[in-house]
């Protein structure tokens, strides 16, 4: 049997290894594979606004929001004008780096690791077993008999 786990790069798959290395099977009849990212897919990247762009944007709403306050207040629109773009300026740069901060906490992906396991039929059900337990995305078997034809199970 050969038995095929796919998990993503963690302890729980540390912790998988080393029980199915305790079950009596051999080192040699484990494999364990990193698979790659596609290399097209990191070279396409969106437009996506600039620091500068949403802070200018917001500087702009802020500057005439504040120069249509300063008709009413002390200072006159000039001076509120240019006091809210300094303030929306700051705003739209905090408001920039923030979602970036998010977004990339958030885009951190772990790789997939492919596990391919050697065994008898009567140690298929427990290595599964086991591969379920400690978090595999998805898990298959292949029953190889001697004809060379392959049978998959799932």
């Amino acid at each position: 049997m050969l038995i095929i786990g796919i998990f993503e790069q963690s302890i729980e798959l540390e912790q998988a290894l080393a029980e199915i290395e305790k079950s009596a099977i051999p080192r040699e009849h484990i494999l364990v594979t990193f698979m790659d990212n596609d290399p097209k897919k990191n070279n396409f990247r969106e437009h996506s606004p600039r620091a500068f762009e949403i802070g200018i944007s917001m500087a702009t709403g802020c500057s005439v929001i504040g120069a249509s306050s300063g008709f009413v207040l002390t200072w006159g629109p000039i001076i509120w004008g240019l006091i809210g773009a300094f303030i929306g300026f700051g705003i739209g740069l905090s408001a920039y780096y923030l979602v970036k901060k998010v977004k990339t906490q958030k885009k951190r992906t772990n790789h997939e690791v492919t596990v391919l396991i050697q065994c008898n039929k009567e140690q298929a059900q427990h290595i599964t077993n086991i591969l379920w337990n400690y978090q595999a995305l998805s898990v298959g078997q292949v029953d190889y008999p001697s004809g060379g034809k392959y049978r998959t199970e799932i």
